[in-house]
């Protein structure tokens, strides 16, 4: 009787568990008929397509596929893509050490990195790489150039160059070596005892180099630093907050994340430090500004450190993390969202799908301007200038939450600030236009070739500023055969001429050339000198602001 009834609990017991584990497995069944889904379609594929395809290549697809449909900042990397990315955010990468472009269909070396391989071995700027490995590279892609001249450290690579201004080819065998890149692009005093930091990008080395670059203003005697993050993409989301703790005091919030899975939920506070927490302060903002850019921007703004001057920023309030498979591909999936001290949101509108994600990244933001935001754009002006306008905007934001959980406003354009996202800034700056044909002079890149051909002329004024920088921004004065220049090199690229737009633009047109010249011989950071301390309006609105928002 006694085993009867054991027996009779055993089947009991297992009934039970049966029942409990069907019950508490529903989501695995669900989860399992749909990864069965995935996998017949697949096979299916790999049976019957009209031609043979790549296991790993369909396998690839699906996850761009599933991450399409996610967000528009969810994405699937393939393994080359990904460690190219990865290297690129950590902050070094092995190769040869140079800044380069592709023009013309002409390798040209911008600069060789200091103390980099290639300056090792004698590659100067303005050098043209005629072959790599005895491969000829007249007419080599960007991605090409990185796949070639990228590689482990200690292989080597055999370089054909021709030099210019010699009219000499050499051979130069290169060792490849670590290669550090750098976020911030440029660091120095202007006028008035201003000093500008420009970042180009937030990655594993940014807060550090931003200290040294902080550092070497403040002993210059800075009264008035000036951030630039215009054009500025993000990155990594915690070297933007290390950088925002320079200039908050402890305790102060920086920003908070949210997401349903818990452990993604952090608020990021500022520590006590030596950094910037007291003194003049201004953040340079455009449409390009974003994620990690925003951030910064939002948490100075918010706790009322900064002045934010410029543009609508481009409105990313999304938080990606980098999950890698094992073939090294990765998928960059958002985690989170992240609000800026007041409780702002500022991720823009956007559909999911395929659809939604080209939209989201076409859709233009021209059409929402502060002039255009009020019957009477007068109530906002600020300055007028004959290069730009100048809103006072920062009150936007108390209109906005007035509208909400209220009817759709009769203002269109509001409507569409609201959507848009993004940080408004205190001080909204838009500019003249620049005529067609100054546009279509830098869309096919005319500034550039101008600029080879006065470096390329050995009888060029421009060859006795090639030592110094300073001598160059205050003694070079724009090449006399501008107009010349500009007329040829039109009629070689098939550009009509436009007298009348040349006359207007002159001055920015020269500018233009002066500026890329700067950059083929002290590289970026020339460039942006150039630029920042001749005639960039918003830079010199930002050194006269009233510092208090």
């Amino acid at each position: 009787m006694s085993r009867i009834l054991t027996i009779a609990m055993m089947l009991v017991v297992l009934a039970f568990g049966v029942f409990l584990g069907s019950r508490m497995a529903g989501d695995g069944t669900d989860r399992y008929r749909e990864q069965k889904k995935m996998s017949e379609a697949y096979e299916l594929i790999k049976a019957f397509y009209v031609d043979d395809v790549p296991g790993d290549s369909l396998a690839g697809a699906g996850v761009q596929g599933m991450a399409g449909y996610l967000d528009p900042h969810t994405l699937y990397l393939a393994p080359e893509k990904a460690a190219y990315s990865q290297a690129e955010f950590d902050g070094n990468f092995d190769g040869i050490g140079i800044e380069y472009d592709v023009l013309n269909d002409t390798l040209l070396v911008v600069t060789p990195l200091s103390g980099g391989p290639s300056a090792a071995v004698g590659i100067a700027p303005g050098d043209r790489i005629l072959a790599i490995d005895s491969v000829s590279c007249i007419g080599i892609s960007r991605q090409d150039v990185m796949r070639k001249l990228r590689g482990k450290r200690g292989t080597r690579v055999l370089l054909n160059v021709y030099r210019p201004l010699s009219g000499k080819s050499f051979d130069f065998l290169v060792t490849r070596g670590k290669i550090s890149t750098s976020s911030v692009d440029a660091a120095f005093m202007l006028e008035g005892g201003n000093g500008y930091i420009r970042i180009s990008r937030f990655m594993a080395t940014t807060a550090d180099e931003f200290r040294l670059a902080l550092t070497k203003l403040r002993h210059a005697g800075m009264r008035r630093l000036i951030v630039d993050l215009r054009g500025n993409p993000g990155g990594f989301l915690e070297q933007a907050v290390q950088v925002a703790d320079e200039f908050l005091g402890e305790g102060q919030l920086i920003v908070y994340t949210k997401s349903r899975n818990s452990a993604e939920n952090v608020r990021y506070v500022a520590h006590s430090g030596d950094g910037y927490e007291k003194g003049a302060l201004v953040v340079l903002v455009d449409k390009g500004s974003a994620s990690a850019s925003e951030i910064l921007a939002g948490a100075l703004q918010d706790n009322h450190r900064a002045v934010i001057v410029g543009e609508l920023t481009f409105g990313k309030g999304l938080v990606q993390r980098q999950l890698q498979f094992s073939d090294g591909s990765m998928l960059r999936l958002t985690v989170s969202r992240y609000y800026t001290p007041s409780g702002r949101q500022i991720q823009r509108q956007y559909v999911k799908g395929e659809g939604g994600r080209d939209r989201y990244y076409h859709e233009s933001l021209a059409n929402i301007m502060p002039g255009k935001l009020f019957s009477d754009p007068d109530s906002l002006l600020y300055r007028k200038t004959s290069e730009v306008s100048v809103y006072r905007t920062g009150g936007l934001y108390g209109v906005l939450d007035s509208l909400k959980g209220k009817a759709a406003s009769k203002n269109l354009q509001l409507n569409a600030l609201s959507a848009a996202g993004g940080i408004i800034p205190d001080f909204w700056v838009t500019g003249r236009p620049y005529t067609e044909f100054y546009q279509e002079m830098y869309r096919s890149g005319l500034f550039e070739d101008i600029a080879l051909k006065i470096l390329d002329d050995p009888k060029s004024s421009v060859q006795a500023y090639r030592a110094s920088l300073d001598g160059f921004i205050s003694g070079y004065l724009d090449d006399g055969r501008l107009l010349s220049l500009v007329r040829k090199s039109c009629s070689a690229r098939g550009i009509a001429f436009d007298a009348a737009s040349f006359r207007r633009d002159r001055a920015y047109v020269a500018l233009a050339v002066k500026s890329r010249i700067a950059h083929q011989l002290f590289g970026f950071e020339g460039q942006i000198r150039v630029f920042v301390s001749g005639a960039d309006p918003v830079v010199r609105m930002a050194g006269e602001l009233p510092v208090v928002p």
